[in-house]
């Protein structure tokens, strides 16, 4: 029988991130194949669907909670888990301890992100802003501090706990799945391996948001959209407001507008410098369900400091909006091909996002086949195609060797 176990930061909500979407995926897919699927948390999530699981249990960091955990998975004859990144590692100590004394069960840690990600720091005007207007004073102040280090010492401070971290899930995981084969390098070199230890890892990106049905509007509206998590860390938005600040002094696209869905600590942030930088073509929606957005924006723009893979751009490839998007993470080339069915433009380099974004915004033409091919082209990211590649590799991990298990 295969019985496997789900272990999440939080309950799954699937409207939640990107990562409790495919676990939710996965675990409906498996049930298909007559599989079993159990879950573990370690936070309680709002609206969570709890028909995925057939029990769930609740984790802390107590003693009693690994002896929970390692009674549920006798009880459950469970011989799969996947760690679904619960960070910190801390979070895989425990399902590490509740394992010691089960050697036939295997432990796969799935790695949602870019290796090295720790490296970005906080943003020096981002936390200024948090530590005038912002409510946790002394937190802000902390971020702030560390955001004016200079970028040596930086990374020097957070050197040794990335070593840590990432030695740490090498050698308590039986395989870890990345979310792209160009990521294997980065990971193996944080945690201090040599590039041909390589055996443990294996790549399987994320799969499509929407079902087939769901079609871009056949008349695409002068829009240019960002979709995310309003957090200037990762998502850099300030630097998309900063390009946007050129289209608007051009004259040239009043009609058009900049539309931002989704929420964060950031928006204050964001709406400050919409007001400090005069802009008047944004438009902020909150939080709402992005399909209609898709549908109608002609241009998805994308500014993040770093990205695992990215759901919002496959699924704005699917509904027919370009992506331009800095390559700020390897994982990038795995869905987008330079002027094929999206833009490229190297990190950091504003003038010549400007530059592209200009080009695609003046012509109707281009869009319409970058978008074609767009659309053509994530089919290889398909929901079928990727679960197979979940279940080819859950099928053949039986015959592995386990990691020995050492208190």
């Amino acid at each position: 029988m295969n019985n496997i176990l789900f272990v999440n930061n939080s309950e799954i909500n699937p409207v939640n991130s990107g990562i409790q979407r495919i676990t939710a995926i996965l675990a409906k897919a498996f049930a298909t194949q007559g599989w079993n699927c159990y879950g573990a948390y370690f936070e309680k999530s709002q609206a969570s669907e709890d028909s995925l699981f057939l029990r769930k249990l609740k984790l802390d960091f107590t003693h009693e909670s690994v002896r929970q955990l390692n009674a549920f998975i006798r009880a459950h004859d469970i011989k799969r888990i996947i760690v679904q990144e619960c960070w910190p590692p801390k979070k895989l100590a425990i399902v590490r301890q509740a394992l010691i004394s089960l050697s036939d069960c295997q432990l796969f840690y799935c790695y949602h992100n870019k290796p090295g990600k720790e490296f970005v720091p906080p943003v020096l005007n981002t936390e200024c802003f948090r530590l005038f207007h912002g409510s946790n004073k002394f937190k802000s102040l902390k971020k702030l501090l560390v955001a004016l280090l200079p970028a040596p010492i930086y990374k020097h401070i957070v050197q040794r706990n990335v070593r840590h971290n990432y030695s740490y899930i090498h050698r308590t995981a039986d395989k870890i799945v990345l979310l792209s084969a160009s990521y294997i390098p980065d990971f193996l070199k944080l945690a201090g391996l040599k590039e041909t230890e390589t055996a443990k890892f294996i790549a399987i990106g994320n799969c499509l948001s929407f079902p087939e049905e769901i079609q871009p509007s056949p008349d695409k509206q002068k829009e240019v959209l960002i979709v995310g998590r309003l957090s200037d860390r990762q998502k850099r938005i300030s630097t998309a407001l900063k390009i946007w600040q050129s289209i608007e002094q051009s004259r040239c696209f009043q009609d058009w507008r900049l539309k931002i869905v989704g929420n964060g600590p950031d928006e204050p942030f964001y709406r400050h410098l919409v007001r400090k930088l005069r802009l008047k073509q944004v438009d902020f929606e909150g939080k709402q369900n992005p399909v209609p957005y898709y549908q109608q924006a002609s241009i998805f723009l994308m500014t993040s400091s770093y990205e695992g893979f990215p759901m919002v751009l496959t699924e704005a490839q699917q509904l027919g909006t370009v992506p331009i998007a800095f390559d700020s993470y390897s994982a990038l080339y795995d869905v987008i091909q330079h002027q094929r069915n999206g833009i490229i433009v190297r990190n950091g380099d504003i003038q010549t996002f400007v530059n592209m974004l200009t080009a695609l915004m003046n012509s109707p033409q281009e869009r319409s086949r970058l978008a074609a091919n767009a659309r053509e082209d994530c089919r290889q990211f398909a929901e079928e195609n990727m679960i197979q590649k979940w279940i080819t590799f859950l099928t053949t991990s039986e015959s592995t060797t386990q990691t020995p298990r050492k208190s």
